[in-house]
């Protein structure tokens, strides 16, 4: 496999300590093969559209989340991040709406519950839809009493 990876000093340098506990060997193949990537023609510019789509995907959601007001976090990336109250409830009735989003607990250290939505496939014209379904999935549900 390749990857490539960028983010914050401390980010780097956490990955870079746990490639030292494994082999640490990268194929200089690929170490080509990635070099060549990056500096083909074209490929800043395919780079540059890829962080726009993604922009345009993110502010989309968060801009429906807030006009719900639902706080999001969407600084970057492909990924708004969405405190719940509980992650398996709303990631449960997510799904069930046809939405598969993350719990984040696999994500977060000491922040509070939440849930990760990734964009990267997100039409823009469905981030209405989403940010409804999500507001639906956050609502407390009230209890069925017996009769």
């Amino acid at each position: 496999g390749l990857a490539v990876l960028t983010g914050d000093p401390g980010t780097v340098a956490r990955v870079q300590g746990r490639q030292l506990v494994g082999t640490g060997w990268v194929s200089h193949v690929l170490q080509s093969l990635a070099v060549a990537m990056w500096s083909a023609p074209g490929g800043a510019a395919l780079l540059e559209r890829g962080r726009e789509t993604y922009r345009r995907r993110r502010e989309a959601l968060a801009a429906e989340l807030g006009a719900r007001g639902i706080i999001a976090h969407a600084r970057s990336g492909m990924n708004v991040w969405v405190p719940v109250a509980s992650e398996g409830v709303v990631t449960g009735r997510l799904l069930d709406t046809g939405w598969a989003v993350l719990a984040g607990e696999r994500f977060r250290l000491s922040s509070p519950p939440a849930i990760r939505v990734t964009v990267s496939t997100l039409d823009v014209a469905e981030a209405g839809r989403l940010a409804g379904d999500i507001e639906a999935a956050m609502a407390p549900r009230r209890r069925t009493r017996l009769a």
